[in-house]
């Protein structure tokens, strides 16, 4: 009992040492005089605001709208999120075409060199060809 009280008094006594071992990535009873360790590159100060993952899914390109409208939907709130330039979201994009999508894109500009076009740099431009591409023309969505 006693030795949980003392345990106890050296923790409340000791802050500055408790936030050292919340940065710290190895806490070793024989390492407490150590530093913290900190990610290269980043100043201690910095907050980091993306604490989780958060990517561009990929799309095989299947024959599905509702697949395909979630996939779309879900690529604008990732770019909302992550405040993504216009001019590299087309190749992020294109980095995540799978299978038949990314078949198809390959195709697409491939054609649209051929015949001397412009390559497509804009999101819209490029979210505009893919609506043709993955929706049937009549398609309405259901709210």
């Amino acid at each position: 009992m006693k030795q949980k009280q003392r345990m106890n008094e050296e923790t409340l006594q000791s802050e500055p040492r408790a936030r050292e071992q919340v940065y710290s990535h190895d806490v070793d009873s024989s390492s407490e005089e150590e530093m913290p360790r900190m990610a290269r590159g980043k100043p201690r100060n910095q907050v980091n605001t993306n604490d989780f993952r958060v990517e561009v899914p990929k799309f095989e390109g299947k024959l599905d709208p509702e697949e395909f409208i979630d996939w779309l939907n879900t690529v604008e709130r990732v770019f909302e999120y992550k405040d993504i330039p216009d001019d590299k979201k087309v190749k992020l994009v294109a980095l995540r075409l799978r299978k038949y999508a990314c078949l198809w894109w390959t195709n697409f500009n491939a054609k649209r060199l051929r015949e001397r076009k412009a390559r497509i740099h804009t999101w819209k431009k490029m979210k505009a060809k893919l609506k043709a591409r993955s929706l049937p023309p009549a398609y309405v969505q259901d709210c």
